[in-house]
């Protein structure tokens, strides 16, 4: 018997270097580890450049629609370089938004004051129970090949946003964009031009951002062959809390609790004063301001001058400034969130609606990634370092 099997000797692996089996030790949260290799995009920590398949955002953003960002991103090729393959992979986008009726039935079964995230993993687990039968091979490769998931989680976001409202189950017309049937079910009527070509923008900003919480979820349920909707849920559930999706909802809060752009400074220096956060700052990768911030603030603007609404853009301008001069300092900057949340907010979304919207977007790089990974899957088993009493000798349990 050597020193490792036993539960004494164990403890050991603080005190002593081991090839084996401890190969390195990282950070709280894994920071700084590399978990993967990728072609599907390059986030740069350091200069903030985002790139998918080699093609800076910036350069997609505002010109290209979302569903030409996803198939660049989980085909690898350019909609220009293969039309025909993009008219196809469009067409299977769209009508996969036709969802079961005992799928739509299941959800519209259930209270609307649900909190959408809820009632969209709901509705994922029920297309796993219908698009897979009693007996079919659960190998998550297979299922994988089929891109219907991507359309099928905008049918269920379309679908809970109506249920939320009262209203009758979308119609899908497969010459409606995603982000146009959305839009629609979500406010009631049909969305103009802009409105919809600005949730494309969302949509492609939020694609794909590297291994946060979602996509690195995924890929743990993937690398066991699960099929994509115990996936998809995994990623969801992932995706719902504060820190991750959720936070959109806090920014909507905090914005609202605005006394005034003129108060700004007063309101950041209480908040951090009681130990509290100001929602849509900070960031695991960036030590610099999130980039497509630029992009999503000069949105606001135009935005909310189209509604009527200047004060929604002068408050979060306020509160960006007073947050950014007490932030700043430490090293925590503002984020996509802070100006993407009011975007969808004017659009028209209820704020427990946007982790919803937002997930439609990250499906586009979640998927690309999987994808990848299945290729050359591993499961992922990480160690963990004990940290608990040393061992103890206790005697009989006593009988009851």
């Amino acid at each position: 018997m050597t020193e490792l099997d036993t539960l004494s000797a164990s403890f050991a692996w603080r005190a002593r270097d081991l090839e084996w089996p401890v190969t390195t030790e990282v950070g709280r949260g894994l920071s700084g580890v590399v978990a993967a290799t990728t072609r599907v995009m390059w986030l740069d920590p350091a200069s903030g450049t985002l790139s998918y398949r080699g093609v800076p955002v910036e350069s997609v953003a505002g010109r290209w629609s979302f569903e030409q960002v996803a198939f660049l991103l989980i085909s690898g090729r350019s909609p220009g370089d293969d039309g025909a393959g993009f008219e196809a992979f469009r067409e299977r986008l769209r009508s996969s938004r036709r969802l079961p009726p005992e799928v739509t039935a299941l959800v519209r079964d259930l209270d609307p004051a649900t909190h959408p995230t809820r009632l969209l993993r709901a509705g994922v687990s029920a297309l796993g129970c219908w698009e897979l039968g009693a007996d079919d091979e659960l190998s998550g490769d297979r299922h994988w090949r089929e891109l219907r998931i991507v359309g099928q989680v905008a049918g269920l976001v379309a679908e809970v946003a109506a249920h939320r409202a009262g209203r009758a189950r979308p119609t899908v017309d497969d010459r409606e964009t995603l982000a146009d049937g959305i839009l629609g079910a979500v406010t009631g009527v049909a969305p103009d031009r802009a409105d919809g070509d600005l949730l494309d923008l969302l949509w492609v900003l939020y694609a794909a951002h590297g291994l946060d919480a979602p996509t690195f979820t995924s890929m743990i349920v993937a690398s066991c062959l699960a099929d994509p909707y115990f996936n998809v849920v995994a990623g969801l559930s992932a995706l719902c809390g504060p820190r991750q999706g959720g936070a959109s909802e806090a920014v909507l809060d905090q914005l609202a609790a605005q006394p005034g752009p003129e108060h700004a400074v007063e309101w950041v220096r209480g908040v951090l004063s009681r130990g509290g956060r100001i929602a849509g700052f900070g960031h695991r990768v960036y030590r610099m301001p999130d980039p497509r911030v630029v992009i999503l603030r000069r949105e606001l603007a135009r935005l909310a001058r189209r509604r009527g609404r200047p004060e929604v853009f002068e408050a979060a301008l306020a509160l960006e400034h007073a947050a950014t001069a007490e932030l700043a300092p430490r090293g925590v900057h503002v984020n996509i969130n802070f100006y993407a949340a009011p975007i969808f907010a004017l659009l028209g979304a209820h704020p427990a609606l946007v982790p919803c919207l937002f997930a439609v977007g990250r499906m586009a790089g979640l998927v690309a990634l999987v994808r990848e990974a299945i290729d050359d899957v591993r499961l992922i088993r990480p160690l963990s370092r004990y940290t608990g009493p040393p061992e103890r000798r206790v005697g009989s349990a006593s009988s009851r």
